[in-house]
């Protein structure tokens, strides 16, 4: 076969299995209902990607139990609720009305709208546009809310606060001398260009929010008042009197990207009757409030805030709400290493965010799902006693979802097996020995070729001196096969303070089924191992998330005989990008194949044009010295004093440029793709741009892909492009002689 014939076969196999593979949806979320008989009734959201409309479709799905004794017997199915249009939606705590916020075109102008429906019928709509009151509702994962008040009255939501409009000093105006007074009014002249800043990557066009209050009751949308202007609202919710408790984040002297960024200096606030007053501590950065049912308990996670790591363990704490005094309990603690908990489980800390509804209907147990090591746990902690119980589980990922009474909605998932929606029922003694049994409201797809490929989890110490010597990787691919017969990919994730969970993924299922066997690598500097793991990181980029990626390498050759080492391929993306970059630079001759995803390339010159400066403020008695400070000076371990580069900064300079890929270029050998995002805020794509020109120079063979879209590629039509190329990249490059001449 000639090699065009067999290079055209080859891509139209991969685009057959991409789109296998994209017909798996994604369990998005649950929401455990009631109904009128007392039977269990489930609601969940799955998405699913649609590439004819290069767009990710949504949609609903209802499971009804056909029996009101818990283990149900069955659930009926109702055909799927196509919601692609709808943004968010929640329902009164009576279930008895739906609120909707829709996004539709009209007149070729995109619009949003809150709908209200009941049972039988659509009831009311609300066309923001038309009332503006405010900018777009916000939708994003950071900020969001949208709530019914507990009289079934009012939706609680945030929103882009209303700005006047602006004109250019001069434009002709007009006739209408009334039209005219009006306008004059309502606009400002001479700010059209004005920088307004925003939240950085992903929260692009988030400025000022707002908390704006619907009351469906007499039409009408209110902007509550005393927030002060330096913080920006958001995870808003009622307290049970209806007052208001939600986060607030600084955004002076500057806008920090909020993005996989928990360090950001925030509170915990309460807004009664227009007055604001905190809830938590200076100093520290906070997220997900939840009120108990009883409406007497606040919880949230809460960390250090300020110059460390971006992501690290949180604590768990709470305030009891019918008392006035300030003071907050520690129910969970920041973990260190790890801690002991019932049964002799090890328990690394909390690295995720708290369901929406987390608590038992008796608000003496919460629950919640974290990252633990290269899995996703699920625990019950009790707030009195404050003990921690593991939810037995096999060696899947289990994440909660949903609590309502005594039911917990659950995903369940793993590298080989895709979202499965399960449902338990909790009881005090489920508290004890975390033993909540399941049933599978979904059976998971059969993915065809995953026969035989298997996951496998392993840990590593490393017999030296170094305070912390552990990390993990997992080997995912072919069971067995002949001696040196397997391609495999090494993958380290980015962050850098983020990890690989045993999760199904589409990009490592269509490397796996492509041929290739994967390693992923939580090296040291990841979460779900302790505080310590994580700021072990701070000042040793390049060395030690290097050494441990080469150790990994090197073990799964030892461990998984059919891997072949002689063809062994790179991909990461962002600090991963880093990573693959610096391998293939000072590993050279142990990598064919790389493919780096939005890399950084040189921390120097990315210093201060990335969306996440970290903002330390050292203030005096005064509070009016602030100084800023990059990722890159935290990660390079450069000293806290550091201002910003100027001329008493070379030496912090050349730090960030010594631990830089950049320093390794000129020894890479392995033909590299480079994929970029003109839209990147959190690594500009001059980075790569940067590697891809020295590599051509070099006369080392190298692409580089160019997409509008930012950090993450991940839009319908830069995701199948860059994965597809990515594969066939790998593929060519790590290719036996025999299969180039065939």
């Amino acid at each position: 076969m000639a090699s065009g014939q067999r290079v055209c076969l080859q891509i139209k196999e991969l685009v057959n299995l991409y789109k296998s593979l994209a017909a798996y949806p994604f369990l998005s979320s649950a929401q455990i209902l009631g109904t009128a008989n007392g039977r269990l009734s489930v609601q969940a959201l799955w998405t699913q990607r649609n590439l004819e409309r290069k767009t990710d479709q949504r949609f609903l799905q209802h499971y009804d139990s056909s029996s009101e004794v818990y283990p149900f017997i069955s659930f009926s199915t109702r055909f799927p609720i196509d919601i692609t249009t709808e943004l968010m939606s929640t329902l009164t705590k009576n279930e008895e009305r739906r609120a909707v916020l829709r996004q539709a075109t009209i007149d070729n102008s995109t619009k949003q709208f809150i709908e209200i429906w009941d049972k039988e019928r659509f009831v009311k709509n609300y066309d923001l546009s038309a009332l503006d009151v405010h900018g777009d509702v916000y939708t994003d994962a950071e900020f969001r809310s949208f709530e019914w008040s507990p009289d079934n009255t009012k939706i609680l939501y945030i929103a882009e606060k209303k700005l006047p409009k602006s004109e250019p000093f001069y434009k002709q105006k007009s006739l209408d001398k009334d039209k005219e007074k009006k306008e004059d009014n309502e606009v400002t002249v001479g700010n059209e260009y004005i920088y307004k800043p925003h939240w950085g990557e992903q929260l692009v066009g988030k400025h000022r929010p707002v908390i704006a209050v619907l009351d469906t009751t007499v039409d009408a949308i209110t902007i509550l008042s005393g927030i002060p202007d330096e913080l920006s609202p958001g995870q808003v919710i009622w307290t049970k009197d209806q007052d208001i408790i939600g986060v607030a984040w600084r955004h002076e002297p500057l806008y920090l990207g909020l993005t996989v960024c928990t360090n950001r200096c925030s509170w915990i606030f309460l807004l009664k009757n227009g007055e604001y007053r905190k809830l938590s501590d200076d100093g520290c950065a906070v997220h997900s409030p939840r009120i108990s049912p009883d409406g007497n308990c606040l919880v949230w996670l809460q960390r250090e805030a300020g110059a460390v790591p971006h992501h690290n363990v949180h604590k768990l704490v709470m305030r009891d709400l019918s008392v006035e005094q300030d003071h907050t309990v520690e129910i969970v603690e920041a973990v260190r290493t790890s801690k002991t908990m019932n049964h002799n489980k090890q328990f690394y800390g909390i690295y995720g965010r708290l369901p929406r509804r987390c608590w038992s209907d008796d608000s003496q147990y919460l629950f919640f799902s974290t990252p633990q090591r290269n899995n996703i746990v699920s625990y019950v902690v009790n707030i009195k006693t404050k003990d921690i119980t593991e939810i037995r589980n096999d060696t899947s990922s289990l994440s909660i979802l949903d609590v309502k009474g005594d039911m917990i909605a659950f995903l369940n998932t793993s590298l080989t097996q895709s979202s499965s929606l399960q449902i338990g029922r909790f009881n005090s003694e489920a508290a004890d020995i975390g033993d909540i049994s399941r049933i599978a409201l979904t059976t998971p797809m059969a993915i065809q070729g995953f026969e035989e490929i298997t996951y496998e989890q392993n840990e590593y110490n490393y017999d030296n001196d170094d305070s912390i010597k552990q990390f993990n990787y997992i080997y995912f691919g072919p069971k067995s096969g002949k001696a040196r017969s397997v391609p495999f990919i090494v993958l380290p994730h980015g962050g850098p303070h983020s990890n690989y969970a045993n999760v199904f993924s589409l990009e490592c299922s269509f490397l796996v089924l492509a041929g290739f066997a994967l390693v992923q690598v939580n090296y040291r500097g990841s979460t779900g191992m302790g505080s310590a793991t994580v700021e072990y990181l701070q000042g040793q980029v390049g060395t030690v998330d290097v050494k441990d990626c080469l150790t990994a390498t090197q073990e799964a050759i030892k461990k998984y005989p059919w891997l072949d080492p002689k063809r062994i391929g790179l991909c990461g993306g962002s600090h991963g990008g880093f990573l693959v970059a610096h391998l293939s630079g000072q590993a050279p001759d142990l990598f064919k194949a790389v493919v780096a995803r939005n890399p950084v390339i040189d921390i120097a010159t990315m210093f201060g044009t990335s969306d996440i400066p970290d903002c330390r403020n050292a203030l005096t008695k005064e509070e009016k010295i602030a100084y800023l400070r990059n990722v890159c000076a935290v990660e390079t371990g450069v000293p806290n004093n550091a201002t910003g580069p100027g001329p008493e900064d070379v030496d912090m300079i050349v730090k960030m440029r010594k631990c830089s890929p950049i320093m390794h270029v000129d020894k890479v050998k392995a033909s590299t793709l480079v994929c970029i995002g003109t839209k990147d805020l959190r690594v500009p794509s001059s980075q790569g741009t940067m590697w891809y020109n020295r590599l051509k120079i070099n006369k080392v063979k190298t692409k580089m892909l160019v997409y509008d879209d930012n950090h993450q590629l991940s839009t319908g039509p830069a995701e199948i492009d860059h994965v597809i190329n990515n594969c066939l990249w790998l593929l060519e490059h790590t290719a036996t002689k025999s299969e180039d001449k065939e």
